[in-house]
């Protein structure tokens, strides 16, 4: 079971890899963050968090930087869905380009985080990741 997931990490890897060097092309958005204005690589941000209406957009720079602003994690969801972003839980969505593995209800980031996925979405999210990785 172990080597079967490692394969998958593996061919996952390469295949982001790949689809990098065929397809680089980055897609920036504006945020009016509680820190002031930036203009965020989509390829960068790897997920946004919700805690009482305070969205916390984690962002792979030089370094994990968070920033945050008030709003409904519902209208980044619409909005995102088409760039490859999926609802994992009422409290996050994800960037599936920063996605290594789904596993045991756990979504694993390139960077070792690792997001919890609720119970009754985590079937549709598996599907949706197999597709994602499968389209590229």
């Amino acid at each position: 079971m172990k080597n079967n997931e490692k394969f998958a990490e593996l061919i996952f890897e390469c295949i982001d890899t790949i689809s990098k060097k065929m397809n680089y092309s980055v897609k920036k958005k504006e945020f009016k963050f509680s820190e002031g204005v930036k203009n965020i690589s989509l390829e960068l941000l790897l997920y946004i968090e919700s805690k009482l209406h305070k969205l916390n957009f984690h962002i792979m720079e030089d370094k994990l930087n968070t920033y945050s602003l008030y709003g409904k994690l519902d209208e980044f969801e619409k909005e995102l869905e088409d760039k490859a972003f999926l609802r994992i839980h009422q409290s996050y969505l994800i960037n599936m380009k920063h996605i290594v593995s789904i596993y045991r209800y756990e979504a694993v980031l390139n960077n070792g985080i690792k997001l919890k996925i609720s119970k009754d979405r985590y079937k549709f999210v598996k599907e949706k990741f197999v597709s994602y990785k499968g389209e590229i």
